[in-house]
């Protein structure tokens, strides 16, 4: 046991289970059609687009008057993963006109977001004090999770998202104990870029700070805080740090322009961070956009019934039990909406897994002592988080009268940290055993684990359900029900 236990903790199964995770990605990149992947046709047509343009036009699209079959992107939060990846086509381009080949190419290229994903998580994880068992063991669990190598082979900004999310809270940790200004500023940039690449980050962006300036505030209180802060300055500005001082300073603020021109001129102009499209443009030149014709058409209809008292909708509580039905399926069969269903078989095993998981976490919250600071913080967020996902679904399903926009890669975020969470837990529960009883855990732990590889592999799942995956989810140009 020790032996394995070895092995398991080594950097050398650290590596071997990253490289698996790159070649099954690098694998779905290679094997899955162009538009498969939900939204990549969009996040396709918009990187060709900055592409098509001149260099000098920079980021801001001053009058969108083309293109409307991707919606509004003249006024989008979420422009700059795509502004940023259109440099890389620029240059695949120059070898090649093929769309299959330069789709492949941008593939490639997110499946290094994944690779440099996981490895920022392993260092987030040694920062914040997890074993690197646990790291290890969360590593290959991630390996595992279908949505998780799926969004990576295909093209989407939330593979930069996630990326730079957890180079955010590596930054947060590192201010935990000292507030220095080189360190607070890479977290403010990196928080900025990281809301310009989605904004959907940006109250856990903003519940990040938060969290870490309460722990600072209430530990040595504000005066104090600011001292630090200031000191640190004067020591960077007299040291030969002073230059990359004001480079880093000389970037945030183009940034935080970038922002202010995005995020502040929408909310004074159209009072929401986001506009819809018909805020921006004509109801005409929005409805040349597939995914507003279906959901225009969606609430319509839902109007129409509610006119009739033809309505019915779920309490939040009878929601949330199919909301969780619906993540579990749209985390592990990866895809999204349409997605490749769930066998009986593999069903049952999710039951098992879930009811077993949640026993261990009961019991680690029971033991919620044993956190450190940074941990407890991590867990607040992750709890914050997926109620914040699931309290804007529920929104979602009242104003559209469906579940509506349900999908496993909105916890992607969070999800490394309730694996951490459950895996804790386990070895918890194991070292507070008896000698038979320990062995008990075991094979029940070693049985789960290995049903769950038979059923929720994602190459198994490809296997059983790849002529589902010829067909686009959403197509940008045709009409959908």
């Amino acid at each position: 046991m020790q032996k394995i236990k070895n092995f398991l903790q080594s950097r050398k199964f650290l590596y071997i289970i990253i490289a698996f995770f790159a070649a099954q990605a690098i694998f779905f990149a290679a094997a899955i059609n162009y538009k498969v992947p939900s939204d990549e046709e969009y996040h396709y047509t918009f990187i060709n687009y900055y592409a098509q343009r001149p260099i000098s036009a920079g980021p801001i699209i001053a009058n969108q008057n083309e293109l409307f079959n991707l919606g509004d992107i003249q006024r989008t939060p979420s422009y700059l993963y795509h502004y940023v990846m259109s440099f890389y086509l620029r240059i695949v381009q120059l070898f090649t006109s093929s769309i299959e080949t330069q789709v492949f190419m941008l593939r490639l290229l997110n499946v290094s977001f994944g690779v440099i994903a996981l490895l920022l998580l392993v260092r987030l994880a040694r920062k914040i004090g997890v074993s690197d068992l646990t790291t290890n063991l969360t590593i290959a669990w991630l390996s595992m999770t279908g949505m998780f190598i799926w969004v990576f082979a295909g093209i989407s900004y939330d593979n930069l998202a996630l990326t730079i999310f957890f180079l955010f809270l590596i930054q947060l940790v590192n201010l935990k104990e000292h507030l220095k200004v080189q360190a607070l500023i890479r977290a403010m940039l990196s928080g900025v870029i990281l809301v310009l690449v989605k904004e959907t980050f940006l109250p856990v962006v903003i519940l990040g700070f938060l969290l870490l300036f309460g722990y600072r505030i209430g530990r040595t209180g504000i005066k104090n805080n600011l001292n630090e802060l200031s000191g640190s300055f004067r020591d960077t500005w007299r040291s030969k740090s002073r230059p990359l001082l004001m480079v880093l300073c000389v970037i945030t603020i183009i940034a935080s322009g970038l922002f202010v021109e995005r995020y502040a001129v929408n909310y004074a102009r159209y009072k929401k961070f986001t506009p819809t499209c018909d805020q921006v443009h004509t109801v005409d030149e929005c409805m040349q956009q597939g995914i507003y014709r279906r959901n225009t058409g969606q609430k319509r209809e839902f109007e129409q019934r509610k006119k009739e008292q033809d309505v019915r909708l779920d309490s939040l509580p009878v929601y949330s039990a199919k909301w969780a039905g619906y993540i579990y399926q749209r985390t592990y069969f990866y895809r999204g909406m349409q997605t490749i269903p769930a066998n009986q078989k593999a069903s049952r095993v999710a039951i098992v897994t879930a009811a077993f998981a949640g026993l261990l976490l009961f019991f680690g919250a029971w033991n919620m002592r044993r956190l450190n600071t940074t941990q407890l913080g991590l867990a607040i967020l992750t709890v914050i988080y997926i109620l914040m996902v699931l309290l804007y679904n529920f929104n979602a399903y009242r104003f559209y009268g469906y579940p509506f926009a349900i999908q496993g890669r909105y916890l992607l975020p969070i999800l490394p940290f309730i694996y951490m969470a459950v895996i804790g837990s386990a070895r918890m529960l194991y070292r507070k055993l008896g000698k038979n009883l320990k062995l008990v855990f075991v094979v029940v732990s070693i049985l789960i684990i290995g049903n769950n590889i038979m059923v929720h592999s994602p190459l198994i799942i490809y296997l059983n359900g790849r002529s589902l995956l010829d067909v686009p989810v959403v197509g940008l140009l045709r009409n959908i029900s």
